[in-house]
């Protein structure tokens, strides 16, 4: 019994081989630690009556101690009471010799020779190949009670195959007995869960109905019959389907309650879905975050204070800063490349702080769930309850298959707690017979403790956590940090970066549904806070609802990344567009009544009748249009306003009957959401911060300059197109953009912007797996027509493509010219029309430049805050793909290339001077993952090229600009402007001034009662800018001015907590802070 037992690992094929015989230049390998390790007491009697414990020594993460130096035959790496973890694939330190003192049995305790305080602990029976006997190691302890951190001391090898150690310790020194103690228990925390996709295969309503209601009515029968049991939920999206259910019954409803109240049923992240990280904004994500939690508090007074991100197929940085901020301590993610060495090298758990200009403000604790790809069905796919029940016939095997697993993972974590995640994809829709195995197998495992040493109970995940902060009594500097770090790309044997561009039209949709629902938010709580529109009935507030249920459910990681059935994906267009259509009656509801604020003796005129359908301009016969347009934005803009409209003899005035320059194109069907017109008319509208303004369209007379003509460029000689910011030139060799020169900034780059197309191999809606590199549609030069105008230069392009008959890629660039603003005349932008595409192909759109960018580039993480990425060949390109939500750059120190984009896409820079974003993909294959991808959509997105000095500035105004546009209202027909001036307000701002140009109004949404939500956010990164990446001052009881302020409460991110006590009006935001506030008017 009193053997050694050693495990040794050599590298082979940089894979981590045991060794069960060497000799010792290599290594000292004795023998194998067996399957279950045993743990023994670690204490000791002596003959005088001492007692010692040394327990206290023992490293429970098997880490143990290094003695010795100098590396080689003299280095030896020891455990007291205890096994050592293997060498963590390092193949210098497996070299050096370490010796591996572990533990298969107690060893054997000896009194000091010569008396005095200490004792002698010997490990024998080790392997004896190229010895006299079997190898032993003594370990002589002496009693120093200065000595708080052991001293080691590696005595020698005498005589030959015994080493000899002295450990001064106070630990050795003797201590008032006690009952013997287990060395290293293992308690693992047995967590029932479902997950449940918000659509995937099925629609979100077909789930619930036939999954996710059984899985919740069956789930409250079962933790009723037995309180033993425990059980946590996630998805708010099916919760609130259930708890609205009419089928569900007031009993069912007490009983969850209940079940809430004593612990047994725990809500686990809370947000209204488990949300995508690659393709979703970070307002997306905390406006369905604060749904979910706002329905959790309000219906159960509970707050969730766990994250479990462990689906979603790769993790941001910023999950890390928005969990902090709504409250939570502890976020656990699963979908993770490398997560072998994770696991080798303790760095499961880990310190994870999500912006470094926020630091401790964004930092958090991280877990990512071992059990390789399986994740976090892995414990629940060991065991097949379903086809083969606990019975007393198989009880003992599964058990000791369960100590098994506990026992192969106890290893990777620096404290005796094991998470065991039980459940899987809508797991438990016959929650009963589940847990009358899982009551089996639990009371097996309990029964068989003392032997084992494997403690088993069911758990929350809140007592799981509670029980790793005690184990390391909150002090977390043991534990690896991970600083702005995310989990880009994923890797399950393909590389999982096609769904950053999957399903482009979704994706559009999704955004143009995150812009509408906030834009009809704030124009609701000004109406509500004023006064002015006051919905008493709550009619205007429940039109809302369905727009913020669907953009919430698109977040789900199957909805806006593409990766879901062509049906789901209709669904979640569907509910999109039909939601922006009942929140546009309500946005335009409220500007109506301000409309109609003119008042005479107190009485207040009826505004018209406004829409935000266009039909009146394509309808248009004769008479005078009005449009409403309204900035939802903190800051005043100068927009080029872009319309259908079906005739051109027409003119635009502003609300002083003043002429406004405009111009009417031919219609080139590249503007997304693009209805059937013959023409596009363009003007510049410019409104005040939150405002609304009103223009008008007149019929009648037309205006010659304003209606320019197409032309075919011949491309013979170079063209260049200039405003007062730009100067563009037009290659006659490439028939493509060659130069840009941005005139402000003194910045020259040769600039060629391209369209070229990948092969698929193993691509689909997950993967993106190509031929090889991106290659020329032709040879061809494109098809140019050239539309110089008043407000913009268009230049039209049809690409010819190889091998086939039609062109499928077209793009249009927009060159606004010098009457307009700085915000547009800075920018290239660049409208596409995609598709149908051919099968397996996958199209980009390149921008070479001569920017030394030395293979670094940086991409959005969520919109938040820019992270910075480096090319990694071994990576291959699919691997060299990463989200772009809202931008990407490349940059040296003169010069900054940059694309922003109104729809996520995948970026790359394969090339130093490279920038590239997908575009559009039809693999139509599968990769195994999942639904195939076949996407035979004609889309049309669109990007603004910038090009500049190295700067973040028109990284983040043109971010917003770009995702956030002006909302057109059109009002009916009227006589004339005076006629609408003189009975309406035509015009109106909301806020007293702009906001700083480094801050952005992130919410204004109605919260109850008289209760709103105002978020705001700073924009810049620390040393982002010089003179705007520093703290500002916000001044909320002056911000917006038709209201008056009661009181001003901060609150963590998602509104259900007070931070402090009333908060001061005069708000400070630093760099990347979001600061929450209930605002009550």
């Amino acid at each position: 019994h009193d053997r050694l037992a050693f495990e040794c690992h050599t590298m082979l094929c940089g894979r981590s081989v045991p060794v069960v015989s060497v000799f010792f230049g290599l290594c000292l390998a004795l023998t194998l630690v067996p399957s279950l390790a045993y743990v023994y007491p670690c204490t000791h009697k002596s003959s005088s009556g001492d007692f010692y414990d040394l327990s206290p020594l023992t490293k429970c993460d098997l880490s143990g101690y290094t003695v010795g130096s100098g590396g080689g035959d003299d280095q030896f790496q020891v455990n007291i009471c205890q096994e050592v973890d293997d060498c963590g694939g390092q193949e210098a330190v497996c070299q050096a010799d370490y010796f591996k003192a572990g533990l298969a049995s107690q060893g054997s305790f000896s009194d000091l020779p010569g008396g005095g305080k200490g004792l002698v602990l010997t490990y024998g029976g080790g392997d004896g190949a190229g010895c006299p006997h079997p190898r032993t190691s003594i370990f002589t302890f002496n009693c120093d009670p200065a000595a708080t951190t052991p001293v080691f001391t590696y005595l020698g090898e005498k005589p030959q195959c015994t080493y000899s150690f002295q450990v001064r310790s106070s630990v050795a020194c003797p201590v008032q007995q006690a009952p013997q103690r287990q060395v290293c228990p293992i308690n693992v925390w047995l967590v029932p869960h479902t997950h449940d996709d918000v659509g995937w295969l099925q629609t979100i309503d077909g789930y619930y109905q036939s999954a996710v209601k059984h899985i919740l009515d069956t789930v409250v029968a079962a933790l009723v019959a037995n309180p033993s049991r425990k059980f946590m939920y996630v998805e708010q999206a099916f919760f609130w389907r259930w708890w609205t259910d009419p089928n569900t019954s007031d009993t069912q409803r007490s009983q969850l309650k209940t079940l809430v109240q004593n612990g047994q049923f725990e809500f686990v992240l809370g947000g209204w879905t488990m949300p995508d990280e690659a393709c979703t904004t970070f307002g997306a994500e905390v406006d369905q975050l604060t749904l979910g939690h706002q329905f959790i508090y309000n219906t159960f007074n509970f707050r969730p204070t766990k994250g479990w991100q462990i689906d979603p197929f790769g993790a941001s940085s910023v999950t890390p800063t928005l969990s902090k901020l709504a409250g939570f301590d502890v976020q656990l993610i699963d979908r993770t490349t490398n997560k072998g060495e994770m696991e080798a090298n303790q760095r499961l758990q880990f310190v994870w702080q999500g912006s470094p200009s926020l630091g401790k403000k964004s930092e958090i604790f991280g877990e990512v769930m071992g059990g390789g790809a399986n994740g976090y069905c892995d414990w629940f796919f060991s065991f097949d309850f379903e086809k083969d029940p606990v019975n007393s016939g198989n009880v003992a095997q599964y058990a000791t298959t369960f100590v098994n697993m506990v026992n192969a993972r106890k290893g990777w974590y620096k404290t005796p707690n094991i998470l065991a995640q039980w459940g899987c994809d809508f797991a438990f829709q016959n929650a009963a017979p589940m847990f009358n195995s899982m009551d089996k197998l639990v009371a097996q495992l309990q029964a068989t403790q003392d032997a084992t040493h494997v403690f088993v109970k069911y758990a929350t995940l809140s007592e799981y956590w509670q029980a790793v902060f005690q184990a390391v009594n909150n002090n977390f500097g043991d534990f690896p940090v991970n600083i702005g770090g995310d989990f880009f790309d994923y890797d399950d044997s393909l590389w999982w970066s096609g769904y950053f561009t999957s399903r482009v039209q979704l994706k559009g949709i999704v955004r143009r549904g995150e812009a509408t629902a906030r834009a009809m938010e704030t124009l609701y709580s000004i109406g509500r806070a004023s006064g002015v529109a006051p919905d008493t009935s709550g009619t205007a507030a429940n039109q809302l609802t369905p727009l913020r249920l669907a953009n919430a459910d698109a977040t789900h990681h199957d909805g806006v990344t593409g990766t879901s059935v062509p049906e789901v994906v209709s669904m979640y267009e569907n509910d999109i567009l039909n939601g922006a259509q009942a929140a546009g009656t309500v946005g335009a509801g409220v500007l109506s009544a301000f409309l109609g604020q003119k008042t005479l003796e107190g009485d207040v005129a009826a505004g018209p009748a406004l829409t935000t359908s266009v039909d009146a301009l394509l309808n248009f016969k004769n008479g005078t249009i009005p449009l409403v347009l309204y900035n939802s934005l903190g800051w005043t803009r100068h927009d080029i306003i872009n319309l259908p409209i079906n005739r051109n003899d027409v003119r635009v005035y502003d609300a002083a009957n003043r002429p406004v320059v405009f111009q009417v194109n031919q219609n080139f069907d590249v503007d997304e959401f693009n209805v059937t017109s013959t023409y596009r008319l363009f003007f510049q509208a410019s409104l005040p911060a939150l405002s609304y303004v009103t223009y008008f369209v007149v019929s009648g007379s037309s205006d010659p300059e304003a209606i320019p003509v197409s032309e075919v460029w011949a491309g013979l000689e170079d063209t260049t197109i200039s405003n007062n910011v730009l100067a563009v030139t037009l290659s006659s060799s490439t028939g493509r953009i060659s130069n840009v020169i941005n005139k402000v900034d003194g910045v020259a780059v040769d600039l060629d912007l391209d369209i070229a197309r990948y092969i698929s191999l193993h691509s689909g809606a997950y993967a993106f797996t190509p031929k090889g590199n991106a290659a020329p549609l032709s040879a061809q030069q494109p098809k140019t027509t050239i539309v110089k105008g008043p407000i913009v230069t268009e230049i039209y392009q049809e690409f010819v493509c190889d091998g086939s008959a039609s062109s499928f890629i077209k793009q249009s660039i927009r060159i606004v010219q010098a009457n307009a603003s700085a915000d547009v005349q800075g920018a290239l932008c660049v409208h596409f029309k995609l598709g149908v595409l051919p099968s397996h192909h996958e199209i980009v759109s390149v921008v070479r430049s001569s920017v030394q960018s030395a293979g670094v580039f940086a991409t959005d993480s969520n919109g938040f805050e820019m992270q910075q990425r480096k090319y990694v060949y071994d990576l291959g390109i699919q691997g060299n793909y990463f989200p772009m939500v809202y931008a990407a750059y490349i940059r040296d120190r003169h010069s900054q290339v940059a694309l922003i984009a109104e729809r996520s896409h995948g970026a790359a820079s394969l090339v130093p001077g490279e920038l590239e974003c997908m575009v559009h993909r039809n693999p139509d294959m599968g990769d195994g993952f999942g639904p195939g991808l076949t996407d035979t959509d004609i889309v049309r997105p669109a990007l603004r090229v910038l090009v500049s000095a190295p700067s973040s500035v028109g990284l983040h105004r043109h971010s917003y600009l770009h995702n956030f546009p002006v909302q057109v209202f059109v009002a009916p027909s009227v006589q004339s402007v005076a006629s609408f001036t003189s009975a309406y307000t035509s015009s109106g701002q909301f806020m007293a001034a702009d906001l700083p140009s480094n801050v952005h109004l992130l919410s204004f949404a109605y919260l109850q009662t008289n209760q709103f939500i105002v978020r705001l956010t700073h924009l810049f990164a620390v040393d982002e800018d010089e003179s705007l990446a520093v703290p500002v001052t916000v001044d909320l009881s002056k911000l917006f001015p038709k209201m008056q302020v009661k009181t001003i409460t901060e609150t963590t991110l998602s509104a259900t907590k007070q931070i402090v006590g009333p908060a001061p009006s005069q708000v400070v935001l630093s760099p990347k802070e979001i600061r929450t506030f209930v605002v009550t008017f």
